[in-house]
């Protein structure tokens, strides 16, 4: 207990919030919305222990929270999925909990309401598609299941992107001055920002998680097709995430040779060979 409680932090937007609320005496809804997060991503985080993933920490927001781990995207679909899923589903219980206890009596009217309003808001949220919400995350996963990861990752981001700015938009027009929301564009923008920024350091995690084995069993075999002259990176850049590949390489519209997707990997991280073409990894006869 003390180890999960130890890479759990509360984000400088969250305090601010906490601040806020103990200046107006809004504690109590403060508390109801700082509950419902704690049990989301409970709900990520025992999914992921549950499936042996590696969690690094739980980062708690106003709005919800963000559970890091160390897979970058090398596990199977269907496990990142419940892994997502798991969050979304607390919020379910949470809603029949409260409504037996108002039922009993134990919750008075005014408070289930607002823990209603909350437990929906933070749920309705969360599912939005902008990355790394678990609606976005969810976004990524469908991309993934289609195009190469890379691809997938930049497409997420650039969806994300085109959403949040209309729902800012949509904001100012209509809530110009509802600053909880606008620090929550501020923080979705800076957080997709940073991520575009990183995708070429999350594309080589993925791959190198690749290299080292630590990853699901392959959802499906996809052969890849490449001239003899294609750098190594590039047909790298063509991995997707649950398949296994195995790569054809050609001269002329000839084929060549093939290569493993581990001779690639090997060539490009043992064996340093970054600049390296297909043809100089095919065996000499």
């Amino acid at each position: 207990m003390n180890k999960w409680m130890k890479n759990v932090h509360i984000h400088p937007l969250l305090w601010g919030v906490i601040g806020v609320c103990l200046l107006t005496g809004t504690f109590l809804p403060l508390l109801l919305a700082f509950t419902v997060i704690v049990v989301h991503e409970s709900g990520h985080v025992l999914a992921a222990h549950a499936l042996g993933w590696r969690v690094k920490k739980v980062v708690l927001l106003p709005f919800g929270g963000v559970a890091e781990v160390d897979e970058h995207g090398n596990r199977p679909l269907r496990e990142e999925l419940l892994v997502v899923l798991a969050g979304p589903l607390q919020h379910l219980w949470l809603f029949a909990a409260a409504w037996l206890a108002h039922e009993g009596g134990i919750l008075s009217s005014g408070l289930y309401e607002s823990f209603w309003d909350i437990n929906m808001a933070i749920l309705l949220f969360n599912l939005l598609p902008v990355y790394p919400l678990d609606g976005g995350k969810l976004l990524m996963l469908l991309f993934s299941a289609a195009k190469p990861f890379l691809s997938a990752f930049r497409l997420v981001i650039l969806c994300s992107a085109c959403l949040l700015f209309c729902l800012q938009m949509t904001v100012f027009f209509f809530f110009p001055f509802h600053l909880q929301a606008w620090a929550l564009f501020f923080y979705l923008g800076w957080t997709l920002w940073r991520a575009w920024k990183e995708k070429r350091y999350a594309f080589m995690r993925f791959l190198l998680e690749r290299h080292y084995g630590n990853k699901g069993a392959a959802g499906f075999l996809k052969p890849l097709t490449a001239p003899s002259e294609e750098p190594v990176m590039n047909v790298l850049e063509r991995f997707q995430r649950n398949a296994k590949h195995i790569v054809y390489v050609t001269e002329g519209g000839k084929k060549q040779g093939r290569l493993d997707e581990n001779e690639l990997l090997y060539a490009y991280f043992s064996e340093k060979k970054t600049d390296s073409r297909l043809k100089d990894l095919l065996p000499v006869d």
